[in-house]
């Protein structure tokens, strides 16, 4: 009877795992929307500090999140009466990537307006990512997933031994190649191929 139990137990949890793995699928193009802001915002932020003064750079940031979050409120009101597996293990996601984002938000905005943004911010910024990769790929089985974690550590100690220009350009290359290219692959390939 408590092994019978046990296996319900252990059958139920898998397909929880199951579940959440294909609900990241969707994720791509949020990492998709979100990193190709970011990237533009980055390099016109170098543009504007290295190159030509356009605009004070925290108008740059504001539109660009601007733009990001009124593509979430569109997401979200386009599925939010369509079938969704929204089990216990996305929710802990979704709360880790929004706290993530909510965290990098106030401390750019806040802290550019504020005028403390401390050399080293895209490194810390690098960190959050960190974080939130790898625990998402530990949680949801995706080894990939999980190793962007890593990409994002050794970014950050390549952005703490980098001035605050060169450390723009390099943020974008690593927003590049560890959230842009990762959402279109999921993107493309969609949770019917895992």
């Amino acid at each position: 009877m408590v092994e019978k139990k046990i296996r319900e137990d252990l059958t139920v949890i898998k397909q929880i795992m199951i579940e959440s793995r294909q609900n990241f699928y969707n994720v791509g193009i949020h990492l998709v929307v979100w990193g190709g802001i970011v990237i533009l915002a980055l390099l016109l932020t170098f543009y504007n500090l290295s190159i030509k003064y356009l605009l004070p750079e925290y108008w740059i940031w504001l539109v660009g999140f601007g733009l990001a979050w009124i593509f979430e409120f569109w997401q979200y009101k386009r599925y939010q009466h369509g079938e969704r597996v929204y089990n216990k293990l996305n929710r802990i996601g979704s709360t880790l990537w929004m706290s993530i984002l909510i965290t990098m938000m106030i401390y750019g905005i806040f802290g550019g307006v504020g005028g403390n943004l401390v050399e080293g911010g895209n490194g810390i910024i690098a960190g959050l990512l960190a974080i939130g990769y790898f625990v998402t790929g530990e949680v949801i089985e995706m080894k990939w997933i999980k190793y962007l974690g890593f990409g994002w550590w050794i970014g950050i100690i390549i952005l703490f031994f980098s001035p605050n220009d060169l450390g723009i350009l390099i943020m974008a290359i690593l927003m590049t190649l560890l959230q842009f290219i990762p959402g279109v692959i999921l993107f493309v390939k969609g949770p019917k191929n895992d």
